[in-house]
């Protein structure tokens, strides 16, 4: 028969080698419980600001005193903080020179966006524009023939304006005051989804 006192060590000895297996055990599970995945681990990406769509209208205006002798308007849709193009507007112009000939006249509007974001109620906006204009003609006798001269205005401007939204704003003016004309571009800025 096996001796009490043996089996009473065995038993003394046994038990806390079993307890501490299963508190081995439970720090294991608790170990796995908060170690995060990989996937949880990284840092998690908010999403983009949006891009808001707009509906940019821009008018060039030139007036002899109270009446409006050239009005173009051109409207584009863009988007905050994206690449924005450019337009073109280009065109020939038959110009009569003399009775007999008239010469063809090249006439460009260009604007580069250089900038286009939002902030608030407002928008900061880039323009970068070139405009070429007939202006007018000067006229020189030869003998019995007349022949005109067509005379052509170019204007470069780069206007870089905080713009309020839906409120037209005049970006550039320019005055002639001896002959009582003036020249304006002006800029309408429309959340797209207001249409």
């Amino acid at each position: 028969m096996m001796n009490p006192r043996l089996i009473l060590a065995a038993l003394l000895l046994a038990t806390p080698l079993l307890y501490a297996q299963d508190d081995a055990q439970e720090a294991q599970k608790i170990e796995i419980k908060l170690v995060p995945t990989k996937e949880a681990a990284q840092p998690q990406k908010g999403p983009a600001p949006p891009h808001e769509p707009f509906q940019i209208t821009i008018t060039f205006k030139n007036t002899d005193g109270s009446k409006t002798t050239k009005q173009r308007t051109y409207t584009l849709v863009a988007t905050t903080d994206a690449d924005l193009a450019s337009f073109r507007d280009d065109s020939r112009v038959p110009i009569k020179t003399s009775a007999l000939d008239s010469q063809s006249m090249q006439l460009n509007t260009d604007v580069d966006f250089i900038k286009f974001s939002k902030a608030a109620d407002s928008v900061y906006l880039g323009l970068r524009i070139s405009t070429q204009t007939y202006a007018e003609g000067v006229s020189t006798q030869q003998g019995d023939r007349v022949n005109m001269h067509p005379i052509t205005n170019s204007h470069q401007y780069t206007v870089t304006p905080t713009l309020p939204i839906g409120k037209l704003t005049t970006v550039y003016s320019s005055a002639d005051a001896a002959n009582d004309t003036k020249e304006e571009i002006q800029v309408l800025i429309q959340p797209l989804s207001a249409k």
